[in-house]
Order: C-alpha cells, then structure tokens, then sequence
C-alpha cells in the first residue's frame, strides 16, 4: 500500500503542475481527496486489511500525502492567481468626482462663540435663563412700564396672562443681579422672540447677546473703552468705533455703537466701509439698580445688547438675513 500511495502522489503532484486554472485544480482535488470518489479515500479503506504491524506505517504515509497535496493545490492556485492580469472594474472616468463631506459650524453660532471669547477673555463670565419669561422680569424690572409699546401683544409674543417668550435676554440681568451681589460682570446669549416679519433683515426668533457690567465707580470711560476693545478684536485693529446718542428705557445716558472696517481684497486693495451699527448699549438706569435691591448711590454700571447674526451678516458680507436660516447647504458650505 506504501508504494501505491506514493505512484498516487507522483501522479498527482505532476497533474497540479500542469494546471491550468482554479477550475483544473478544483477537477484534480476531487479525484484525488474528493471524500467519496476520490483515490486517496479508496486507498485508505484498504487499511483495514492490513496486519496489525503494517497499518501504523501506511496511516502515516497516507497522511503525508494528503498534506502534500493540499499544500500544492494551495501553492498552484496562488501561482495562477499571481499570474493572472489585474482587471480593473468599470468605471466612467467621465463622471464628477464627489467631494468629501465636511461639516462646519453655523455662521451664527461661530459669531457667538467668537464674541464670547473675546469678552471670557475681558474677564466676563457666561449667564443664562429661562426663554419663557414674566412681564416682570422682561419689561417692568427693566424700567420698562406695561404700557409701553414693546409691551404691546403686537410686538411681544404672550403665552398667557403675564408670561411671554423673552423679547431680549435683557431679563438675565435681572435675575443675575438678583441672585449675586456687586461686582458683576456677564455675558448672557440665548434666543429671543419678537412679533417681527420675516424678511431681509428681521426674524421673529434670533439669537441675542447682552452684556453687563456693575461696580463701585464704574464710568462711561469703562464703557467705551470696552465696546471699542472687543470691536477691534472682533474686526480688526484698524476698525473704528463711533458711539451716537440714542434712548433705551434701562440704560442712562444710551447710545448706538457703530464700527467703520477697512476690508483687504485679495489683490491688497483697500475699501473702507460706511459706517455700520452693531449693539444698543449705555449705562445702567439707577431705576433698574433699584429694582435689584442694589445701592445706585454706590454702584453704577453698563450693558449693551447685540445679534449675532446682524454681525455674522456684517462679517461674511451677506445681504439676506434669511440665509442663515433656510439650511440651504449650498451656502453654508462655503462656511467650511
């Protein structure tokens, strides 16, 4: 049996060898290893009638030849693999190329996060509150009366008898200054709502930032030097800064803070910008101190309010407001 099973393995070795492809070499492992059909499971029934002293010999020379062979059939396919030439797959090199995704953050959403690390970085620190509000709290503390026209249902948006969604985040002043004694020093953003029309420039629900500041001995000069210092950083060390009487209810005297850029155009050119506002601001009303349970005797202070997204549209140079919020994310995109 020794004997027959090496002329098997002789045969077979030089049948793998002339192989031509997978499918020879799938014929060849069948005829020789196939479990039924196949010539080395015929040989191996036969070990039954060998004597006892015979059978160990031709089990383990069987086993070797079954090794060997599937070790070749093993070798061969890859020979023929590697011999192979490569086909590309079908493609259209016609086609547009697609582009990776990217995402980004909202223009809105970076102005805030910019505005805000410039004023972390004047040593203000970040406040929130509620979006639904008291009359309390958004108008009367505010040295606002009831009467006023921002009070009116045509502007404010009221959900039942003295509560409203928050038409500024002014009343996070208020309750700040509830909550913690002088000296404070926040930055409160968040939304706001408003009875607006929907258009180029108005939005009935938009981002809002105030700011507030309140001391002993706190002036005006801290006032301006402040606002003029974060729109340097914001827009450059060559923007200037312009403050314009104005009158807001909680602040005394107000004004209008408007900046002047100088932009650079990719050929080094210089435009200078018309003048252009970003915030109403003042010096807090010793009515609105009161209303706190601060001394107006011993503190004073300033605050001022801004849309970031005014500011986002300022920056980017769009003219549409309602831009930033459709999604179209053919023009987010080009915020990347």
């Amino acid at each position: 049996m020794i004997e027959e099973l090496r002329k098997l393995q002789r045969d077979a070795l030089a049948a793998i060898r002339e192989a031509r492809d997978a499918a020879d070499l799938e014929r060849i492992r069948v005829r020789y290893l196939g479990r039924r059909e196949g010539r080395l499971s015929g040989l191996l029934r036969g070990l039954g009638r060998l004597s006892a002293q015979e059978r160990p010999a031709a089990g383990a020379a069987a086993n070797r030849a079954k090794r060997s062979l599937g070790d070749a059939l093993k070798g061969r396919l890859a020979e023929l693999a590697a011999a192979e030439p490569r086909r590309e797959p079908d493609l259209d090199l016609t086609l547009p190329p697609r582009r990776k995704w990217r995402g980004t953050i909202h223009p809105v959403s970076q102005a805030v996060d910019d505005i805000w690390t410039i004023f972390r970085g004047l040593g203000f620190t970040r406040a929130r509150g509620p979006e639904v509000d008291t009359e309390w709290y958004n108008f009367v503390a505010l040295n606002t009366p009831l009467d006023h026209p921002a009070a009116d249902e045509q502007d404010t948006l009221y959900l039942a008898p003295g509560l409203l969604l928050r038409s500024h985040t002014s009343p996070v002043q208020i309750r700040t200054m509830e909550k913690y004694p002088p000296p404070i020093r926040i930055i409160a953003p968040g939304m706001v709502y408003r009875r607006d029309t929907y258009d180029a420039t108005h939005t009935p629900a938009f981002a809002q930032i105030e700011g507030l500041v309140v001391d002993e001995g706190v002036t005006f000069v801290d006032f301006k030097a402040t606002l003029a210092e974060f729109a340097r950083r914001f827009w450059g060390p060559g923007t200037q800064v312009r403050f314009r009487p104005s009158f807001f209810p909680f602040t005394e005297p107000s004004a209008e803070v408007d900046v002047k850029r100088v932009i650079v155009r990719e050929d080094g050119s210089e435009e200078e910008t018309d003048w252009i506002e970003i915030m109403g601001a003042g010096m807090v009303d010793p009515a609105v101190l009161d209303n706190v349970g601060y001394d107006s005797e011993r503190y004073t202070g300033w605050a001022f309010g801004m849309g970031p997204a005014r500011v986002a549209l300022l920056r980017h140079g769009v003219r549409d407001l309602r831009l930033f919020y459709e999604n179209d994310m053919r023009f987010l995109g080009q915020f990347t």
